[in-house]
């Protein structure tokens, strides 16, 4: 068993960095998008949405799935889902269809992080859940550097459309070893004994999943938006500098996520499960950082300050992983799928709804008087408003390990 476990959380977790560069390609390649397609940005901004709205709806299903028929059927099928996505989009000239292509691969890759955590919460033991988080979430971002610089320079030099193809073959491959390898807990000791109308009805109705849901809005939400697509385009337009420079600027994010990812579980576990003292120290700095380039520098501090400036970011922003060890702890281990899908709902919907309102409102702001620059600094309000919401969501989370009633 002890192999068996590593093996299949090392298989999804390699899942999991798949996911990450799906979730984050559109950012890197959106100038070769808005051209080949020939988009706006309200159109590449539902593009990018797409994803995450077809991840959103599939969360609580997924939850179900996963605490009823397993990790391992769940994952093959979202996986294969996930290749298909990936080819149609490479292939279409046409908008609608590939607003259909990115919904297919948010559909598939929403499979992913739901089973890794119910993964480690039945395979392993109860104190390494934290530090397990922390190495999944390490390892699955460099998912988002690969979609920054690195995905850059392929597209430019090979073409995107042959990228997300050779994504695609990528990822059935992966649908593959999780169908051959992937073991999980046998099917008596983990669903038959689950009533999913009350597992639903109990997490739903648990205030205290409510904190952790609106954390993954308005934390995570806003700093995907701006590395998963707007990041992009404001370093170019506010710095007049090319996407190959401006990816580099926003890999210093992912080089926060990776370095901060391990720490942080880690932490957490050795502190017996100060989860909620981590959280707002993190929520905090990360307001702070944004209150620094709009107030301070009005959106344009010194083009050297943006690689400390990101990176902080990213140390700050990994730790929401202690989201999921807070769920874990506020809700029974029988229905940890449920609520931890439920609560991953709110990273999704942030991302869809904050990008997609970034890019209605700088279509508008271009309309006006307002320069390119400062249509861009405006927009980015948007997300210093949604840091400040995610450090008042933290002051209402249950700080109490096993509070679940």
């Amino acid at each position: 068993m002890k192999i068996n476990r590593w093996v299949s959380w090392g298989i999804l977790v390699f899942g999991f960095v798949i996911v990450f560069f799906h979730r984050l390609a559109i950012g890197s390649v959106a100038d070769q998008l808005m051209l080949d397609l020939k988009l706006d940005s309200v159109q590449i901004a539902n593009l990018a949405a797409m994803t995450f709205y077809g991840y959103a709806l599939m969360q609580l299903p997924v939850g179900i799935m996963v605490d009823t028929i397993g990790v391992r059927k769940i994952c093959t099928i979202g996986m294969a889902v996930t290749a298909v996505g990936s080819f149609i989009f490479g292939f279409s000239h046409l908008i609608y269809l590939s607003y259909f292509a990115r919904l297919l691969v948010g559909i598939g890759t929403s499979v992913i992080i739901v089973s890794v955590m119910k993964l480690q919460a039945t395979l392993f033991p109860k104190n390494m859940y934290s530090t397990l988080s922390g190495l999944t979430s390490l390892f699955g971002n460099f998912g988002a550097f690969f979609a920054t610089i690195p995905l850059t320079y392929i597209a430019l030099n090979f073409g995107w459309r042959d990228t997300f193809v050779i994504l695609g073959i990528i990822t059935v491959i992966l649908s593959v070893a999780i169908f051959l390898f992937v073991k999980e807990q046998p099917q008596g000791d983990r669903g038959s004994r689950i009533n999913i109308r009350e597992g639903v009805k109990y997490v739903l109705t648990n205030k205290k999943n409510y904190p952790n849901f609106f954390i993954m809005v308005f934390f995570v939400g806003s700093l995907t938006a701006v590395l998963g697509l707007w990041g992009n385009g404001y370093l170019k337009t506010v710095y007049h500098m090319n996407g190959e420079r401006a990816a580099y600027y926003l890999s210093f994010i992912t080089y926060g996520f990776i370095i901060g990812a391990p720490i942080v579980g880690k932490v957490s576990d050795l502190l017996g499960g100060e989860i909620k003292k981590i959280l707002i120290f993190a929520s905090s700095g990360y307001a702070l950082l944004w209150l620094y380039i709009l107030v301070i520098f009005r959106g344009q501090p010194p083009v050297n300050q943006w690689p400390i400036i990101f990176f902080l970011m990213g140390i700050f922003m990994i730790c929401h992983i202690l989201v999921f060890s807070n769920v874990k702890n506020v809700n029974p281990l029988k229905y940890t799928g449920i609520a931890i899908s439920v609560v991953n709902i709110g990273e999704f919907v942030g991302s869809g709804i904050i990008s997609m309102s970034m890019g209605y409102l700088i279509k508008r702001l271009n309309e006006s008087s307002y320069s390119s620059e400062e249509v861009f600094k405006i927009a980015m309000i948007l997300v210093l408003v949604s840091a400040l919401l995610s450090f008042i969501s933290v002051l209402f989370m249950n700080g109490n390990e096993n509070a679940y009633e």
